[in-house]
């Protein structure tokens, strides 16, 4: 279960530092890291197992870390922080 939360949050690292990569001489060089630590989020969040269920019908219900009323707060604030940093 965590795994596949730390593979997400790999893959956003990752996409942030690659889309809103530091501007400066060696910008190129920032989101070229971003990419690849994106590609290794991906990656690994692929190569895990599916959760089984025990029927094709039967959906499990979201995890409090699924939820977009977490996350979209979240990157927000994110998206803030690098901008002020920039």
């Amino acid at each position: 279960m965590w795994q596949r939360v730390l593979a997400i949050l790999v893959t956003i690292t990752g996409l942030l530092l690659a889309v809103l990569g530091v501007v400066s001489d060696e910008d190129t060089t920032v989101r070229a890291v971003g990419a690849v630590i994106m590609l290794v989020g991906i990656i690994w969040l692929y190569r895990q197992p599916a959760p089984r269920s025990k029927s094709p019908d039967d959906v499990p219900p979201l995890r409090w870390y699924q939820s977009p009323i977490l996350w979209v707060p979240i990157i927000g604030i994110v998206l803030f922080l690098i901008s002020l940093a920039i």
